[in-house]
């Protein structure tokens, strides 16, 4: 897909999705299972511009496996990260520690996990 394609396509699914989405970075599709952790060099991307730099990190970082979005009602911001979906709990929970992640999400099971 081109890029402004994926850049559409995903301000659409978060325009859908006002709570937050994880998506595959190839397909565009849901991921539906596995520990969603965003990665640090993505943290603070909200709106356009920060789609257009997670889309740019996205294209650099080989781990990068999803992209997510999620709400911040604290600001009222949308937030777009650069994600890596893992299946094991332990080492989710350690990449969210190395990238000083607050928090990682259990996609199985629609539950933040506080780290």
């Amino acid at each position: 897909m081109k890029k402004q394609v994926i850049f559409s396509a995903l301000l659409a699914i978060a325009a859908n999705n006002a709570n937050g989405f994880t998506v595959s970075k190839d397909t565009l599709q849901p991921v539906c299972k596995g520990y969603a952790v965003a990665l640090e060099a993505t943290q603070n991307s909200f709106g356009t511009d920060g789609l257009a730099n997670v889309l740019a990190y996205a294209d650099t970082d080989t781990r990068v496996n999803a992209i997510g979005g999620w709400y911040n009602s604290d600001n009222g911001q949308f937030y777009f990260d650069a994600t890596v979906v893992v299946v094991d709990l332990d080492e989710a929970v350690a990449l969210g520690r190395r990238n000083h992640q607050i928090a990682i999400f259990d996609i199985t099971n629609g539950k933040e996990i506080r780290l």
